[in-house]
């Protein structure tokens, strides 16, 4: 039968695992957290062990548990906040999203956060259950939109740009946010000096770093330092 309208990254239909996956659901809605678990119930290769939030006692359980796949729902949790707890008590962890908005930028911070697959807002239990088999298996799901701004991002980092050459047409304010990069500042410390949210200095340079087609931050400044000496 034909998959449903998704790509499949690193994989075909994911094969027997031969073991029980040992879950824990992270969620701060106790009803998110119940009707996750209860989701999953009757798999026989998924076993819900903990449902919890990210208290100090949710840590400890992460911790006491070691589990498999640790599932974490993103709807009012920062990714990168969420891995950096886990990791450091389960470092051999699968971290898998769930309830992500299906944007490349929202995808691209899960995969540099740890994240290793992710649940979409509009998916239905069998994409979950396929998801949480698939993450220990190194396999995972995603819109097409996602898998070619992944290819798009990849074109991106295997190009060498010419860092003298002129700089790609930005915005005034993508110029003026690039050149606060360049003097070292944060988001946090761009936004502040330029009275907007960091949310739309991020979204801003994403921008930037797609338009100079590098995949970091000093790696803008360096094109935008190339341009003035050029």
């Amino acid at each position: 039968m034909a998959e449903d309208a998704s790509a499949r990254i690193f994989g075909g239909s994911h094969a027997e695992i031969g073991r029980t996956i040992r879950l824990i659901i992270v969620s701060p809605v106790h009803l998110v957290r119940d009707g996750l678990a209860a989701t999953l119930r009757g798999r026989d290769d998924v076993a819900v062990v903990e449902a919890i939030d990210l208290s100090p006692l949710g840590v400890v359980k992460i911790a006491e548990a070691q589990p498999d796949v640790v599932l974490v729902d993103l709807g009012q949790t920062d990714p990168a906040a969420a891995a950096r707890m886990i990791k450091a008590v389960s470092p051999g962890a699968k971290l898998v999203a769930f309830a992500l908005d299906e944007t490349d930028e929202h995808v691209f911070a899960c995969a540099a956060a740890g994240f290793c697959g992710y649940v979409a807002r509009e998916s239905g239990a069998n994409d979950l259950y396929r998801t949480l088999v698939d993450a220990p298996e190194g396999r995972m799901h995603c819109a097409p939109h996602i898998a070619a701004a992944m290819f798009a991002r990849l074109a991106g980092l295997l190009h060498e740009p010419d860092p003298q050459g002129p700089l790609p047409t930005l915005s005034s304010r993508e110029r003026e946010i690039l050149a606060l990069v360049a003097q070292g500042r944060s988001n946090k410390e761009i936004a502040r000096h330029l009275v907007i949210s960091a949310a739309t200095v991020k979204n801003h340079m994403h921008s930037i770093l797609q338009k100079l087609q590098v995949s970091r931050r000093g790696q803008a400044a360096a094109r935008l330092r190339g341009s003035y000496a050029a």
